[in-house]
């Protein structure tokens, strides 16, 4: 069977959730001998990815005029003839690869990665008006005609079906399971992991480790620099607090280790995550996840592996709680791997997208 993964980008050129989830599926699709094509935008200069895997590249307009890219992108389909198409994060391409599957009797899948997938978005009045607009409606149109749809949460189940009257199948993120050889720091470390972004507000967990300035706790922050003027004031605040380090952007490897040695994941994101990688990520490896806004279908809260905090100041005592009561912390990480392994294991998960892809085609 022939498989094309069609997303903005590849995690040869970008190291995102959606990339890192596509890259994790692939292995297993692998296994099962199938071929698999990858087709993405190249925004930057690729690095080697999987050596089975035939990556195609597209003129990266932006993310603002992927729709120019219609005719490529159907060009590059057509020669490669692929059975099934797999499509994440609702882009332009999320409807010219539907579009192109129903001209040529082929099958589509579309994997929600955020809420905005699942809604319909109002474009904002401003200079980018016409490009968005197009785009959204391209966007729409993808959800509205997919063969299949995948989401990671009841919740954008729930959205999908009130907004586009679809229904969709339940498939969380997945995560290759580590060895439990975890030793954690002492003094403790808690860690924030994602991209620089105003939406994830990243000065909220500096503020937090201003918190704990007369205490030995260790607070490093990790992520992909956003430059400009922002990047300069997170900087800024940063070199005011000696027990405050910033990393910059690691490999999903380095991610890893630093989730192992660690005692507390923070997250300061507004809800507008799908599912956070760094979630299974930690709790793979028995660390606890403190998130100010977004538990999804409240999984953190329910099965006791963290806490849903909802204001600042109630993150500020439940880091405090976890850093002075080890058992908890210990039995709260012990739990939290348990669940990720039972619902987070990447060879299930795998295999879930592997009868889906077979049984769209036979």
């Amino acid at each position: 069977m022939k498989i094309v993964f069609l997303l903005q980008a590849a995690i040869t050129v970008l190291k995102g959730g959606s990339e890192i989830q596509a890259d994790l599926i692939i292995n297993e699709v692998l296994k099962k001998g199938h071929d698999v094509y990858y087709i993405s935008d190249l925004i930057r200069t690729p690095q080697e990815g999987r050596k089975n895997v035939k990556y195609l590249y597209l003129k990266s307009y932006g993310r603002h005029y992927s729709s120019l890219n219609l005719i490529p992108l159907i060009r590059m389909l057509k020669n490669i003839n692929p059975d099934v198409i797999y499509q994440r994060w609702r882009v332009p391409y999320t409807g010219i690869g539907v579009f192109y599957a129903k001209k040529y009797s082929k099958k589509m899948i579309f994997n929600a990665a955020a809420r905005k997938d699942v809604v319909k978005n109002k474009v904002p009045f401003n200079h980018m008006i016409f490009p968005n607009l197009i785009n959204e409606r391209i966007g729409r149109y993808g959800v509205r005609k997919a063969d299949l749809i995948v989401v990671q949460t009841k919740h954008q189940q729930m959205l999908l079906k009130e907004n586009f009257g679809r229904d969709s199948i339940v498939i969380p993120n997945g995560h290759p399971v580590p060895l439990p050889q975890f030793r954690k720091t002492s003094p403790p470390i808690v860690v924030w992991i994602a991209n620089i972004k105003h939406w994830k507000q990243p000065e909220v967990f500096i503020r937090l480790a201003r918190e704990f300035k007369n205490t030995n706790v260790q607070f490093i922050y990790v992520g992909r620099s956003a430059k400009g003027i922002y990047q300069e004031m997170l900087m800024k605040k940063s070199r005011k607090l000696p027990s405050l380090k910033y990393l910059g952007e690691i490999s999903f490897e380095e991610t890893d280790a630093l989730l192992s040695k660690s005692s507390i994941l923070v997250n300061t994101s507004l809800e507008l995550e799908g599912f956070p990688n760094t979630y299974i990520q930690a709790w793979m490896r028995e660390t606890p996840v403190i998130a100010l806004n977004f538990d999804p279908d409240n999984l953190i809260t329910k099965n006791k592996i963290g806490f849903h905090s909802g204001t600042f100041q109630q993150m500020v005592k439940d880091v405090r709680y976890l850093i002075k009561n080890d058992n908890i912390r210990n039995e709260m990480g012990k739990r939290a791997r348990q669940y990720a392994i039972e619902n987070h294991n990447i060879k299930r998960i795998g295999e879930r997208y592997i009868e889906i892809f077979e049984r769209l085609v036979n």
